[in-house]
């Protein structure tokens, strides 16, 4: 069953109007017809009751949980034209809880333009979709830009930072990983294409954040997103 995000008002199901247009236009969805409903963290079964208007009850809960055990907070460094949709959506397809985008010194991006032009809306709506896709219970939260120094207003348990200057054995980063306790919050912090520069190593070590490595070989600022977090969801979904 296709699965939307929405709210139950009195057993009726209230969706956006993208949603209503999906389950008319694209599904071509009938009387009958049966979706998945996420409100509130928890999943419903529900029965499209009219079409002209569309008209949607809930008919059953069901006991449905694909959420990773620990809540994991993505710090992305701002990457350039569509690398950032495509951290979002696979971020989103692996459990991330949080992104949070990062303005560091070798961050290629410009501000002002960011600052206006941002779609943030479009960024939740990939997450969004993606969580539908991948049958998870929430959505994660997408965060606006902050520079590196409001990094410290992140709440992490335990806080990792991706530095290409260590690479070579994971065993680090591993630790770091099995040292995460039941119900406790991990980040792990990525930076730009050009790499973090030593200053902000520092100050990041300062803020409690332990450097590890990502393996021996150098990865794109993308792919180092992508690889750290199916990490860290293969461990803790084996536990």
């Amino acid at each position: 069953m296709q699965r939307y995000f929405g709210r139950i008002v009195d057993k009726h199901v209230i969706l956006e109007e993208d949603d209503i247009f999906h389950i008319v236009k694209v599904m071509r969805c009938k009387i009958g017809d049966k979706i998945e409903v996420v409100s509130d963290g928890r999943l419903y079964e529900a029965e499209i009751k009219s079409i002209k208007p569309v008209m949607i009850d809930v008919i059953g809960l069901i006991k449905e949980d694909h959420e990773l055990p620990n809540q994991i907070i993505l710090i992305c460094a701002l990457l350039k034209g569509d690398k950032l949709d495509y951290v979002i959506q696979k971020a989103t397809e692996l459990g991330v809880s949080e992104i949070v985008f990062a303005l560091t010194n070798r961050t290629i991006v410009k501000v002002k333009k960011l600052d206006k032009d941002f779609k943030f809306e479009r960024y939740r709506r990939i997450a969004k979709e993606a969580s539908e896709q991948s049958k998870r219970l929430r959505i994660p939260t997408i965060n606006r830009i902050v520079t590196l120094d409001r990094v410290k207003e992140v709440k992490a348990d335990i806080k990792l930072v991706a530095y290409e200057n260590v690479s070579g054995t994971t065993k680090s980063f591993l630790e770091g990983i099995k040292s995460l306790e039941k119900g406790k919050k991990l980040a792990i912090l990525i930076g730009p294409e050009g790499g973090f520069e030593n200053d902000e190593i520092a100050f990041l070590e300062d803020l409690g954040y332990k450097c590890v490595s990502l393996g021996k070989r150098i990865l794109r600022a993308e792919t180092a997103s992508i690889y750290a977090l199916s990490v860290i969801g293969s461990y803790l979904e084996r536990k």
